[in-house]
């Protein structure tokens, strides 16, 4: 059996056609689409490589944005896609459609919304840099400083003396 490091390394090579929507010009950022084949990766069989059980889309699609679908919801997704409901399993460009059309249709949008909200945990609509350096502290494993928020801040364009804004973050 393939560990799932092998899986990764495979995964290249085995998806290589191009989607419907990559076909259309619009392609899900570098990064997403490793998340994704990683995420594809860990349920995927050696023997049938780029398909997923059913079981386990509504999983991978909760950690890309989708976890607010329910299951009529998610029934609703794959009928907009010209997916029979009763399937078993889905390949690998169906669920890279799926992710790629729900990023460009909001959902990215949508992704920047909630992550503003971990900032700004008073509902105000700004946070300042002593919230982020707080939340990330809460998040990540590492350290982070306040230097390095400011740095952020800076880079973005920004006075990290003065609270940011939901715009501006979008804007970032």
């Amino acid at each position: 059996m393939a560990t799932k490091q092998q899986n990764l390394r495979r995964q290249p090579q085995a998806h290589a056609g191009k989607t419907l929507v990559q076909k259309q010009g619009v392609k899900l950022p570098d990064y997403l689409v490793d998340d994704l084949r990683a995420a594809v990766a860990i349920y995927e069989t050696e023997d049938q490589p780029g398909i997923i059980q059913m079981n386990y889309v509504r999983g991978i699609l909760w950690n890309f944005g989708f976890w607010r679908l329910t299951s009529k919801d998610f029934e609703k997704e794959l009928i907009s896609h010209d997916i029979d409901t009763k399937r078993t399993s889905l390949e690998w460009n169906e669920v890279l459609n799926i992710v790629t059309k729900r990023y460009y249709s909001g959902g990215r949008e949508q992704e920047i919304k909630d992550t503003f909200k971990i900032f700004d945990r008073r509902d105000r609509g700004t946070t300042t840099v002593a919230e982020i350096k707080a939340a990330l502290q809460s998040k990540l494993e590492v350290p982070v400083t306040e230097n390095e928020v400011n740095e952020m801040f800076e880079m973005a364009g920004l006075d990290p003396s003065n609270p940011i804004s939901l715009n501006d973050f979008m804007n970032v």
